[in-house]
């Protein structure tokens, strides 16, 4: 768990933390990396690392939050530029997005730990858990399974085009992968409409 304090001399000692922990990630396997290391790399003391994070891993948890932080701020922008008309795909903004935030894939997928993305993948979804039954007749009891089916869906492409050096421009990527795939598999690009309009 981390517990980063909201003040600039915290937040900048996580920032520390995080890049070292990056650089280091690009020379050794993660799972070698002891704190030792990781304070040296970042230049900060034992007592640093300690008073912001339990675990080396914990340093992954924030920085993928805050990612994830930016993906919601920055899907909303995008969909205000649609204004009543129905948005594209999930995957286009999704795919624009970690065009330029990647790096938090790369070192998860290094770390072999994208159960971190996935998790807060669906915590994107939970929200909307009551809308989706009813907005695609499925029973409450198999809501859970379509909410598997999309967070795997979503975790393979981005890793799959991440790992292959991101070669396919992000809306290209996007207007091929989204027919194949079918807006109904990705239920959540409706809610927000859906919502609209029962309000």
């Amino acid at each position: 768990m981390y517990h980063i304090k909201n003040d600039q001399r915290s937040i900048r000692s996580s920032e520390m933390l995080y890049e070292g922990l990056a650089n280091l990630m690009r020379e050794q396997d993660f799972e070698t990396i002891t704190v030792t290391d990781l304070v040296q790399a970042a230049q900060v003391g034992r007592t640093t690392f300690y008073r912001n994070f339990d675990l080396i891993e914990d340093i992954l948890w924030m920085k993928n939050d805050q990612v994830f932080e930016g993906l919601v701020r920055y899907n909303q922008e995008y969909r205000k530029t649609y204004d009543g008309e129905s948005p594209p795909h999930i995957l286009k903004p999704l795919l624009r997005y970690f065009y330029l935030n990647s790096e938090i894939i790369e070192l998860l997928i290094l770390a072999n730990r994208m159960d971190i993305f996935q998790k807060s993948f669906r915590g994107l979804i939970a929200p909307f858990k009551s809308v989706v039954g009813a907005l695609y007749d499925i029973e409450d009891e198999y809501v859970e399974y379509l909410i598997e089916i999309n967070t795997g869906a979503v975790t393979n492409i981005l890793t799959y085009w991440i790992k292959t050096g991101k070669q396919h421009p992000p809306d290209e990527l996007a207007d091929k992968l989204s027919p194949m795939i079918g807006r109904e598999k990705f239920p959540w690009t409706n809610i927000s409409e859906t919502n609209r309009q029962t309000s």
